[in-house]
């Protein structure tokens, strides 16, 4: 719930309520302000230049303010993703002045935050998207980028968090980039299955990718999907906002040093939950609330108009102590994380021909682990640079080609339990002690072909070579997508993806140092209609497994792993009026020979059925309220000795509402007031069942909360 309180500052981009000056008869300017489609823009910021009054359009997109002086003046009007309205106006004393404002979509700068569901393109403006607004509003998203990827098909219920499951695959197996630099841990409060919520804030970021299978040869190796996320450029205009809510306080300045040339913003976030875990009664034993702080320091500089350099440094630090669920023993997992990025990026185009992308980043990562006789110090350092370029030959031709570097070193030391997540303080252990160093050298090349008939096809191959397991890889892939008339396409891709296990597994007491890289193919066929604010997306896919870790009695671990996932998702969104909503379902078949399961078996994220519900309105007075359901069938497990995840936790559901309202009080302020129900009915989810050694007791893993609420305040003065 903490990000909640941060990504409100998203919105001082969209409004700005000026204050008025004096004049004896004021004149009243009105009008409505709609999208190149005519549909009403709810809380666009209009003003007069010279004298800085103005207002924000209501849910309907109507406006009225007054001025009070006379004379000929500048009205503008502004809006993220949209051009900005410049109209120069005649103002007499005691008259009304009737203005309708149409804007126009930003083709070039993207505003705001969208998030792409595509598996074949890598063109953020193809596939299924989510707005800021979207993600700001949507009930139960936390104003988190992962949990709002998670309201996509394709993606799995799977635990208490924002880890990404996508399409039969481990959170691991899910690859996250910013800025073009590669994040090996992007969760925070980081477990085995991802985290409680992600790393960067939404309101730091300007646009992000997402590709749930079938994605190019530019976008790496991961087994299952990327998420590409980018941050936000020159500030457009001064701001300064500061929040509290609930569980966490937070701090925002963004300064614009020289027009379109120069700029930076910094950001502090505190999270403390003890109150929210209190106040909402959690079902959670606590010898630690969970708490985290961040540092965001972000500088753009454009020499000219042509070349762009961004500079983007982060910390995140949180600590943890949570209550182990089992029916053997009482102990506490404690955690306590340090993440750090140094990302150094350049964007050019050169000799007018090809734009270039390139960056140079250093990632640390701290954490230590205790729990019982688990106690593991890791340290992992990540050193990579990257170069990408880009020529369009013609209007239907494009050429795309690159290299990258990347170093991970890892430390690991400590002592682990012999069974996996037995944390019995008088369990059987090891000890670890991995010192791991592993360079990948990789290139890719690929082109972007578009017929005559407006057939576009995506050929591509990626080259690696990792030096550990002395290991080179060939993966092709191609895309295609067959436009069948202005509204409906055909889409297909396949494509050949590999990954190197995680550092731990490589440890020489604990795993295997001879272990190869893991293997998987995508074929995936697609239809898409879009229309308006309608979309109807239906998606089918078979990935096959093979290579996959898989436990040995004698090695520790090996790659005679195998399985395949299979499913079909659906995603649905339509506006009507003010009210606008999405449905997105998917059906999933899992099986693995992986692990500790030494038989093909559903892994632990086989979860068949996923449906997620969203509504949003927007009301008057400057209100807006949405509504999600969601429900997933239950996480398998096993209830016995000698079987494999045989049965099925009772399946999950939630319903979640939240409130804003938009208001100034001081005349140059924008203070949101906001607030949210989490769990409506109450309902406590089981997320798994921990057995005692004999079998005999279990104890259910279930939701921190029943019902929760949260609340809080944002003001941003500009």
């Amino acid at each position: 719930m903490k990000n909640k309180i941060v990504i409100i500052l998203l919105f001082p981009a969209l409004i700005s309520i000026p204050s008025t000056s004096n004049a004896a008869k004021p004149s009243v300017i009105k009008g409505k302000i709609t999208d190149n489609r005519n549909h009403p823009l709810a809380y666009a910021n209009v003003c007069i230049v010279e004298t800085l009054e103005g207002t924000i359009s209501d849910a309907e997109g109507n406006f009225t303010f007054t001025c009070k002086k006379a004379g000929r003046f500048t009205l503008t009007c502004s809006y993220i993703g949209y051009k900005k309205f410049v109209k120069s106006i005649n103002v007499t004393p005691g008259k009304t002045i009737q203005i309708n404002i149409s804007l126009k979509p930003e083709a070039i700068k993207m505003k705001g935050l969208v998030v792409t569901a595509s598996s074949f393109t890598a063109a953020d403006k193809e596939g299924v998207t989510l707005t800021s607004m979207d993600v700001i509003r949507t009930p139960g998203t936390s104003a988190d980028v992962f949990w709002a990827v998670k309201s996509f098909p394709g993606l799995q219920q799977v635990e208490e968090g924002a880890g990404l499951f996508v399409r039969g695959g481990d959170v691991s197996e899910t690859a996250v980039y910013l800025d073009g630099a590669m994040i090996n841990h992007p969760y925070k409060y980081e477990s085995p299955t991802g985290g409680f919520f992600g790393t960067f804030s939404p309101f730091l970021l300007k646009g992000t990718y997402f590709s749930s299978g079938g994605y190019s040869a530019k976008y790496g190796n991961a087994l299952s999907g990327v998420l590409a996320m980018e941050s936000q450029d020159i500030p457009l205009k001064r701001i300064i906002g500061i929040g509290a809510g609930l569980a966490a306080e937070s701090a925002y300045i963004a300064v614009p040093v020289k027009k379109n040339k120069l700029g930076f913003s910094f950001s502090g976030n505190l999270s403390d939950t003890k109150l929210l875990f209190k106040l909402n009664q959690s079902k959670k034993n606590f010898s630690q609330y969970p708490e985290s702080f961040d540092l965001n320091f972000n500088t753009v500089f454009k020499p000219n108009p042509n070349t762009k350099l961004k500079l983007f440094l982060f910390r995140q630090d949180d600590k943890i102590g949570v209550e182990v669920d089992d029916p053997d023993y009482s102990t506490y997992f404690h955690g306590d994380g340090s993440n750090r990025l140094y990302n150094l990026q350049l964007t050019t185009l050169a000799f007018g021909k090809f734009l270039i992308h390139a960056n140079a980043a250093i990632s640390d990562f701290i954490h230590s682990s205790l729990a019982g006789m688990l106690n593991i110090n890791t340290n992992d350092r990540l050193i990579q640079s990257r170069i990408n370029a880009e020529y369009i030959v013609n209007s239907g031709l494009t050429l795309r080609a690159g290299f990258e570097f990347l170093q991970l070193l890892t430390k690991i030391s400590g002592t682990v339990p012999l069974t996996e997540d037995d944390f019995n303080p008088d369990a059987s252990y090891i000890n670890i002690d991995t010192d791991y160093k592993s360079s990948r050298f990789a290139g890719f090349a690929e082109c972007e072909y578009i017929t005559p008939f407006g057939f576009i096809l995506i050929p591509g191959i990626r080259a690696e070579k990792e030096s550990l397991s002395d290991q080179n890889s060939i993966d092709p892939r191609i895309s295609a997508i067959l436009p069948l008339t202005a509204n409906i396409n055909l889409t297909a891709a396949f494509g050949t993806y590999n990954q190197i296990p995680r550092a731990e597994y490589f440890d020489p007491y604990a795993g295997n140092p001879h272990l190869k890289a893991m293997h998987s193919s995508h074929a995936i066929l697609g239809f898409v209609y879009k229309k308006k604010d309608k979309i109807f997306r239906i998606e089918t896919y078979y990935k096959n497994y093979s290579d996959l870790i898989l436990k040995d009695q004698t090695l520790n671990y090996t790659n005679k792993g195998e399985g395949f996932a299979r499913g079909i998702d659906l995603f649905v969104k339509n506006r009507i009026g003010n009210i606008s909503g999405w449905i997105s379902y998917s059906f999933l078949k899992a099986r693995r020979k992986w692990m500790d399961l030494p038989v093909p078996a559903s892994p632990y994220f086989d979860i068949t059925n996923n449906l997620t519900a969203v509504v949003t309105a927007d009301l008057p007075h400057h209100l807006s309220a949405g509504m999600s359901f969601r429900y997933a069938t239950g996480k398998p497990y096993t209830p016995g000795p000698g079987l494999y995840n045989t049965e099925r936790v009772p399946p999950y559901e939630k319903i979640d509402i939240n409130l804003s309202w938009i208001h100034s009080f001081f005349g140059n302020d924008m203070t949101v007031v906001y607030a949210a129900v989490s769990n409506l009915l109450g309902r406590i989810n089981v997320f798994d069942y921990k057995y005692s050694s004999d079998f005999q007791c279990r104890a259910a893993v279930k939701s921190s909360f029943g019902r929760s609420f949260y609340f809080g305040f944002q003001i941003n003065l500009n």
